[in-house]
């Protein structure tokens, strides 16, 4: 697959899987950032009668700078790699449910990546009927299983 085939499913360049796997294709690739979709469907995870709670958005924000971490492994011919969401701030939701059916657009935007890949991207999520913000903080180590393997031990 080559860039120029966007916009793309987006699991070719994410390491989620269903049914985790929230987001529906990669739209664009930028520098320092890309911009997904997302319809919202009745048979995603977290689903509520009312449709998707908006703090789902944190995760949906999460995987799309997963993706683009995934664009960057896929360009130097590797596989996309785990990472961890270390935590948000500034979350501003434009409303409590995503409606079934409705279409999100997912643009994250590295502001800062120290030598120990952790990094911080401002997330934006535009609907019809407004705009969800947050800054994200990631981490995604060079050895994902050490990271695990010590978790696990404790």
């Amino acid at each position: 697959m080559q860039l120029s085939d966007l916009p793309c499913h987006a699991e070719y360049y994410i390491p989620h899987r269903a049914p985790m796997l929230l987001l529906d294709e990669l739209v664009e690739v930028k520098d320092n950032g890309c911009i997904a979709k997302v319809t919202i469907r009745a048979d995603m995870p977290f689903i509520e009668s009312q449709g998707l709670p908006s703090w789902v958005a944190i995760e949906i924000m999460a995987q799309t700078i997963a993706m683009f971490g995934g664009v960057q492994e896929r360009l130097k011919g590797n596989k996309p790699k785990l990472g961890f969401l270390l935590g948000s701030k500034r979350f501003e939701m434009a409303q409590d449910y995503f409606a079934v059916g409705e279409e999100l657009l997912v643009e994250i935007s590295l502001q800062f990546l120290n030598r120990h890949q952790i990094g911080i991207f401002d997330c934006h999520i535009q609907t019809e009927t407004g705009r969800t913000v947050a800054t994200i903080l990631v981490s995604q180590p060079d050895n994902v299983e050490s990271v695990l393997a010590v978790s696990q031990a404790s």
